[in-house]
């Protein structure tokens, strides 16, 4: 199939929010099952370092998605592609609190460092 140019970047971006998306509830899975284990500190930490990696990343590849399908629904005003950025918002905020809960789990685990 001969995709357009319009028609690329949204198939693009929609990929790599699922992507980032599986592997985000994949380290989060991980983390999970390490605390459970008993995994060693060093190694729970450098899980929720690649968590906290994760969801930065799924939370900067939804915002760019938005943006792509917002621009579709001024051009074309049709409403499934609102609804599509709206799905992506709501991945951002996924996004966006893993990452927070990541930093605030490394930062009580580490300390204040005095």
């Amino acid at each position: 199939m001969d995709y357009g140019r319009e028609k690329r970047l949204p198939i693009l971006t929609n990929r790599l929010v699922i992507f980032f998306f599986c592997l985000c509830l994949f380290g989060l899975l991980l983390y999970a099952a390490g605390t459970g284990q008993g995994f060693a500190d060093a190694t729970q930490y450098y899980l929720l370092s690649f968590y906290l990696i994760l969801g930065l990343l799924l939370a900067l590849a939804s915002a760019l998605a938005m943006v792509v399908e917002m621009r579709r629904f001024i051009i074309s005003r049709k409403l499934r592609y609102f609804l599509r950025a709206g799905i992506y918002l709501l991945l951002l905020g996924f996004g966006a609190a893993s990452f927070f809960l990541a930093m605030f789990i490394v930062t009580i685990s580490r300390g204040i460092g005095l």
